[in-house]
């Protein structure tokens, strides 16, 4: 395991077990960790957002990846917005110079465009929250849990008086987004 790890827990017998390690093209995670977690029941898929790479990851239930969504490149072309491709050579490094624990702006987080983090599906769709601007879109999801070609912006929230970023999404009974 490490930062880009999922772990699951024995719901009878309480026992850890490693699910995933989430990965891009082979290269591990560099250290920004993971964001949101969501599971769709329809295609059985859990899906994980990468806050190093701004991908948003789609595991079978026996922890294989069966896709990712770039929503900096397909997300963003979709409402005919300028694409902001993932760069492989930004990479943490605790050991190096400019790195500081404090300061969020040296962990090598995607760019605020195409960082993920909060994650819900409903009906079809997974939402998902974009640092910049605090923006949550959404993607329609097959049968199968594969992403359609189909982003949409759906709510601009409030700037907040400091920094500040939508961690988690959820729905009630009735579908309302908390």
């Amino acid at each position: 395991g490490g930062p880009g790890s999922i772990w699951k827990i024995d719901g009878v017998t309480g026992t850890v077990s490693l699910f995933a390690n989430v990965t891009l093209g082979g290269a591990s995670n560099s250290g920004p960790t993971l964001g949101g977690l969501a599971f769709d029941p329809d295609s059985n898929s859990l899906f994980a957002a990468g806050r190093d790479t701004g991908m948003i990851h789609r595991f079978a239930m026996n922890g294989a990846e069966r896709g990712r969504y770039d929503h900096g490149v397909q997300g963003r072309k979709a409402q005919g917005l300028a694409p902001i491709p993932f760069d492989s050579k930004k990479r943490l490094a605790i050991t190096g110079p400019t790195f500081d624990s404090e300061q969020p702006a040296t962990w090598s987080y995607a760019p605020p465009e195409r960082l993920i983090f909060g994650l819900g599906v409903l009906r079809g769709r997974l939402y998902y929250a974009v640092a910049a601007g605090l923006q949550i879109w959404s993607v329609g999801l097959s049968p199968d849990g594969s992403f359609a070609n189909d982003a949409t912006r759906e709510i601009d929230i409030p700037p907040a008086a400091g920094p500040t970023e939508i961690s988690k999404i959820s729905f009630d009974d009735r579908g309302r987004m908390l």
